[in-house]
């Protein structure tokens, strides 16, 4: 409830634009930073739960044209910037999950978002990579393998 709640107020306010730039993204929502405190709180007895629900919502969104999905994978980078410990925990998992097909759902899905935007999400995405230490050397080897196969 806590992620649907905080994803709804997102897209309420523009979020999906103001997750492309990592220094104002907290200001233009305002219950996120609430957000990434509950699920600080939470993660220490519902560390799994949040995990699954996380990777669960990042997977929904990427077959979905509703709106608000449209809107997920901003919210879920703006999280991992504001919480290290909710980078920390998902960004394992989701890197096994990054299989061709879903890499395709990713290209589709952000094939329509205008260039700046994109490059913002992109500086997010490697701001994030750059500043991850948990699965650091699967994750690069992701990158190679996906990159050169």
């Amino acid at each position: 409830r806590v992620l649907s709640c905080g994803l709804k107020d997102f897209c309420a306010h523009g979020g999906a634009e103001a997750a492309g730039t990592a220094g104002d993204g907290d200001k233009r929502v305002p219950k996120i930073a609430s957000v990434v405190g509950i699920l600080g709180h939470l993660a220490s007895r519902h560390a799994g739960s949040i995990k699954q629900e996380l990777l669960r919502m990042f997977h929904e969104s990427l077959g979905s044209p509703r709106e608000h999905h449209k809107a997920t994978v901003p919210f879920l980078l703006q999280l991992a910037l504001m919480s290290p410990a909710l980078l920390a925990a998902v960004s394992p998992e989701l890197v096994d999950s990054l299989k061709p097909p879903v890499l395709n759902q990713l290209h589709q899905h952000f094939s329509a978002v205008p260039r700046d935007e994109l490059e913002g999400v992109v500086g997010v995405v490697v701001h994030l990579l750059c500043h991850t230490s948990a699965g650091a050397l699967r994750t690069l080897r992701f990158l190679l393998a996906t990159a050169a196969p």
